[in-house]
């Protein structure tokens, strides 16, 4: 059997490489400044920040483990339940990290795909229990992350939260089965 490739994640592990490339060109301070998320963006009618701040990163330690990431939990996740309902998820989990830190975000500038795949961890273990599984090993995941997100300096856990909520309640919605199956 041919394993399927999993096109929204590749599509959006290109999209973060060419952002990345874009904050080296012009300068990553410049561009998080245009396109990254801080805490009052929506007032100021900046609402595509939401999704541009999840296509930059803070160096490339921080591009690499969040696409390693991504393609960790994409690869499969996407294979299992459809390229439509995984980019649905993903987005929800963007828009989600950058609800939260519209609202919670402090005096700094958010970026990073971290919120997009917090959202994908979630989204897992809401499939990994509809279908019975064993959600040990990805509960255990998110806890290490969890204490990584309020113990480590730098890291926006208003971001790691919003999108764990927006993949979580996107994929409570989405996976649910149909009226009359069990």
């Amino acid at each position: 059997m041919r394993k399927r490739i999993p096109v929204v994640a590749t599509v959006i592990l290109v999209l973060n490489i060419v952002g990345y490339l874009i904050e080296t060109v012009y300068g990553q301070g410049v561009i998080t400044a245009r396109f990254g998320m801080y805490q009052g963006a929506l007032a100021r009618n900046e609402w595509y920040r939401l999704i541009t701040s999840g296509f930059l990163h803070y160096g490339l330690t921080h591009i690499s483990s969040n696409m390693i990431c991504l393609m960790l939990f994409g690869s499969s996740y996407e294979s299992a339940i459809g390229s439509v309902k995984f980019a649905l998820i993903y987005l929800a989990s963007l828009l989600g990290a950058g609800l939260i830190i519209n609202f919670f975000g402090g005096n700094g500038l958010h970026a990073g795909a971290s919120g997009g795949v917090w959202g994908l961890m979630a989204a897992v273990l809401v499939f990994t229990l509809k279908n019975h599984g064993n959600p040990v090993n990805i509960l255990k995941c998110i806890a290490l992350n969890l204490v990584y997100s309020f113990t480590s300096s730098g890291v926006s856990w208003q971001g790691h939260i919003g999108g764990g909520l927006g993949g979580l309640i996107s994929a409570v919605i989405l996976l649910r089965k149909p009226s009359g199956h069990r």
